[in-house]
């Protein structure tokens, strides 16, 4: 079955009180365990089990190791780098791609997850805790829901929110999204978020562009829905990770693909999802709509449609 207009149909699915410790310059990226050829091109779209199979995708290797990823609304992208530091749950230094590699942020930080929108960059420290960085300026302490530690963080159109540390049934954490300050565009942009609302729900991993997607620990996936006071609404497919940039969905799956990593895919028209022929543990989603993954081993790779 034939799939007439595929690149067509995408677009209707489709962050202060304490400054963060702060270390030298960060030691070197570190070299991945191992690497893997790009996707060949698929000449058609192609019905293949629950997805689309993408038109002519090409994925390229871009230098670098990473453990986390991000991209903006504002045309940037960031990863956490393989670089971990001790004693940190993990964090390791950011870097931000500069159009040829991923260059260390001039004030050095570290974290072990990244969000980024409109010029704001939010990371959950080395304590668990929440920072945000203006412009890519210094790195300061936020607070958090009930000054509890937060595992994940994104940021979007749709604000501010969170995962944290508290479990909330089989699904994973609870889930928090910030208030914002009267007067203020977005919450928590060059000024400050007043607060945090519980959102019902659970999960493991979240992202957040127009609307908030969240996977939960059974790798069920759900986007927030608005109607009705709100709601999270149940998408198909079985997923790890996702990430989000206005309305262009990517999302890591539970399966096998072909390389270092599980299966990625695209959200499409009327639900359903598209493979864009890639692998990966970790998506993002830069403003032009390109997915940006990480491997396994830590590679870097980013998705092209020629």
């Amino acid at each position: 079955m034939r799939l007439p207009n595929l690149s067509a149909a995408t677009l209707a699915f489709i962050a202060i009180a304490t400054t963060c410790i702060v270390g030298a310059a960060p030691p070197d990226w570190g070299t991945p365990a191992r690497s893997r050829a790009p996707a060949k091109p698929v000449d058609a779209a192609v019905r293949a089990g629950d997805a689309y199979v993408e038109q002519r995708s090409y994925w390229v290797r871009v230098p670098g190791c990473a453990r986390d990823i991000a991209g903006g609304g504002n045309g940037v992208v960031y990863v956490t780098g393989c670089d971990v530091v001790p004693n940190s749950r993990g964090s390791s230094h950011f870097y931000r791609w500069n159009g040829a590699e991923f260059a260390p942020l001039g004030v050095a930080g570290y974290g072990s997850a990244i969000a980024t929108y409109a010029g704001n960059s939010y990371t959950v420290g080395g304590d668990a805790m929440l920072y945000s960085s203006i412009n890519d300026g210094e790195w300061i302490k936020r607070g958090t829901p009930n000054d509890q530690p937060i595992t994940d963080i994104a940021a979007g159109q749709a604000g501010i929110w969170v995962i944290t540390s508290q479990p909330s049934g089989e699904g994973g954490n609870a889930i928090s999204r910030a208030l914002p300050c009267p007067n203020t565009g977005i919450a928590g942009g060059a000024k400050d978020f007043c607060g945090w609302e519980e959102m019902p729900g659970a999960a493991v991993r979240i992202s957040v562009g127009r609307t908030a997607w969240v996977v939960n620990a059974q790798g069920q996936i759900f986007e927030w829905s608005t109607y009705g006071g709100g709601h999270w609404q149940k998408r198909p497919g079985c997923f790890t990770d996702v990430a989000v940039n206005g309305v262009i969905v990517y999302a890591v799956t539970c399966k096998r693909g072909k390389g270092d990593g599980n299966a990625i895919y695209r959200g499409g028209v009327g639900g359903t999802w598209v493979d864009v022929q890639g692998a990966g543990k970790r998506v993002g989603v830069d403003a032009a709509g390109n997915a940006w993954a990480i491997t396994d081993s830590g590679e870097i790779w980013r998705h092209e449609v020629r």
